[in-house]
């Protein structure tokens, strides 16, 4: 355990513990959600950003000690940034769970437009969604991880969550009590209405991509290209004759027309009667694209 004298970062009932290159709140059970936030926050006071401590019972951080103790996901520390080189892509499977969790709610939560103007409860509002997703994703077997393997604990830098969806059996209907998922879920549900990709790519297996994500540590590597090859590959494996995902992100529309997805459908938010919807910036929009297998 560090010492408390030396992290600089006391809050009333945690202490922190170091590994070698890598801090991990809340002793060391770096799986806890409120250490993701933490950890979050930690590097926001370290770019000078104090009022995010406001509420928080610390001192000022010795910034002669921090790079001993402290792995940031600070783009200034650019020794500790994940290189192209030693990241691998591989399946997803049942013992990634809670390292997916993590980093969907320390990054895609936090970060993603629609979530971002949202603003979760995080973990506990999303949470029964995400374990839903990561059971399909599972089943499904074609969703994939990004890994650093240089990390000590072979961390996940970035991820994507799949399905195939049958035009022979109706998918169940799930019901979240989250009021800011059913907004989402409306949002999806009105740019896809009126569409089926099944007839229009004349298949029974229709493959759809539910979340892709990449810690903002491991950007810049061309990993959502990555995650995206191998996806298509499996999925085209199983069978699948067509592929489809809504993006509310510029950055994810990019990607997938990239990947040769057209625009099927758009609803401009500057046209939404939410108007919550009507300062999203470049994010302007919600989209379906769709390909052929």
């Amino acid at each position: 355990m560090i010492p408390e004298e030396e992290t600089g970062f006391d809050l009333a009932s945690y202490r922190c513990i170091c590994k070698v290159g890598y801090e991990c709140p809340f002793n060391s059970m770096k799986n806890y959600f409120e250490g993701a936030l933490i950890e979050r926050e930690y590097a926001k006071m370290l770019r000078g950003e104090i009022n995010a401590y406001e509420n928080m019972q610390c001192r000022s951080i010795d910034q002669q000690l921090e790079p001993r103790y402290y792995s940031s996901d600070c783009v200034q520390n650019q020794s500790l940034m994940v290189s192209l080189s030693s990241i691998e892509i591989i399946p997803l499977l049942p013992e990634h769970r809670q390292s997916v969790i993590n980093l969907l709610m320390s990054s895609f939560f936090l970060q993603e437009p629609l979530n971002e103007m949202l603003q979760f409860d995080i973990p506990h509002e999303p949470l029964s969604w995400v374990d839903c997703t990561i059971d399909g994703a599972l089943h499904d077997q074609c969703s994939f991880i990004a890994i650093d393997t240089t990390s000590p604990c072979k961390d996940i830098v970035g991820v994507i969550l799949n399905g195939i969806s049958d035009r022979n059996h109706e998918a169940p209907n799930m019901e979240f009590p989250s009021a800011k998922l059913q907004f989402i879920f409306s949002l999806i549900d009105q740019v896809s209405e009126g569409y089926d990709l099944f007839k229009l790519y004349n298949t029974n297996l229709l493959f759809h991509c539910d979340i892709i994500n990449v810690d903002e540590k491991a950007r810049g590597l061309n990993l959502s290209s990555r995650l995206i090859t191998k996806s298509l590959e499996k999925a085209q494996e199983l069978g699948a004759k067509g592929a489809s995902v809504v993006c509310s992100s510029l950055f994810s529309r990019k990607a997938f027309i990239q990947h040769g997805f057209q625009v099927i459908n758009e609803l401009l938010y500057s046209e939404h009667e939410d108007s919550r919807l009507k300062n999203m910036g470049m994010h302007d929009r919600c989209t379906l694209l769709a390909r052929s297998l």
